[in-house]
């Protein structure tokens, strides 16, 4: 049986963090199941630093990746990175010009800022997967929300979160937007399914994807947001899988991105404007509705997703 040796750095403050870290130990058992895998997944400081490995036939002494990045290196020195990091990091990067480097999937990919990096490298790297911020039982909530009828949805923007470096979403009408009253995990998927559409506003990673978009997807709650920024793989379709507003070239930039968070009084408009014009649609934010839970249970759904990064890594 042919080995395969399995890098990723996690500790026990690390092990249930995120969802992607139980992501993580689901693709090492599958692959168990056709490799003979030899881990190296425990660090002492996987919550606090980045943590050195030195595996063969790098180009540079070490690699160092983070409790979200992932690394498979075959016997012939082949390897593969897979990274959630919100910024592009070292491990995604350092390593380009290697031959031995065959893929690179990345949750936040931005094609132009890709190519910018990476240059003749671009080939090596894939959009990739997202994922919720921890492990629910989203079945459960959407079979809930399934049964709430059309009309006794609520029909405000939902929207919690923080306000502080998501300043757009001060300037929506207040009457619009659902309250932003924090709530406990459970509460908050409770509240969500009531709710005919939420707002998506990116965050400070370095894409716009947020893991509430994953969420909202799962539980079949349609997104208003401006086009993203952020590939998927397969890319989410604008009007299709959410509610578009056409990306504003004038939104501000940070990093050579375009940041819907920052935007103004005129792009605050828009989403009230598009939040008018669709909240009464039920066939449109059905049909929504369906096609975002469709792509969850294909891509990204627990009992998928493992299987389909292995489709895209070629293992």
């Amino acid at each position: 049986m042919e080995k395969l040796f399995i890098y990723s750095p996690q500790n026990e403050r690390t092990k249930n963090y995120r969802d992607y870290n139980l992501f993580f130990d689901d693709l090492t058992e599958k692959l168990k199941s056709k490799y003979e895998v030899i881990e190296y997944r425990y660090s002492e400081h996987a919550h606090t630093d980045r943590t050195k490995y030195k595996i063969k036939n790098l180009l540079n002494e070490f690699i160092e990746l983070m409790e979200c990045e992932y690394l498979i290196q075959k016997e012939n020195g082949d390897f593969y990175i897979l990274s959630v990091s919100e910024q592009i990091s070292s491990a995604i990067l350092t390593e380009q010009n290697n031959s031995y480097l065959k893929k690179v999937l990345y949750s936040q990919y931005i094609p132009d800022q890709m190519v910018h990096h990476c240059k003749e490298n671009t080939y090596k790297y894939l959009p990739w997967i997202f994922f919720p911020q921890n492990v629910n039982n989203f079945d459960k909530y959407y079979d809930m929300r399934k049964k709430i009828n059309f009309e006794n949805q609520l029909s405000n923007l939902f929207f919690k979160g923080n306000t502080t470096y998501r300043p757009i979403v001060n300037l929506i009408d207040k009457n619009i937007l659902s309250s932003n009253k924090i709530l406990k995990e459970l509460n908050y998927f409770e509240e969500l399914i009531n709710y005919r559409i939420s707002l998506s506003i990116g965050g400070t990673a370095n894409g716009d994807l947020c893991y509430r978009d994953i969420e909202c997807m799962a539980l079949g709650v349609p997104l208003l947001r401006f086009d993203f920024v952020t590939t998927l793989n397969p890319a989410l379709i604008p009007n299709y899988h959410y509610v578009s507003i056409p990306l504003q070239l004038d939104l501000p930039i940070v990093n050579d991105v375009l940041k819907d968070r920052l935007g103004i009084e005129k792009h605050a408009k828009l989403i009230e404007d598009k939040f008018k014009q669709v909240i009464n649609n039920e066939n449109m934010l059905n049909f929504i509705s369906k096609n975002a839970r469709e792509y969850y249970e294909k891509y990204l759904s627990p009992k998928n997703r493992v299987d389909y990064t292995l489709e895209l890594l070629g293992l």
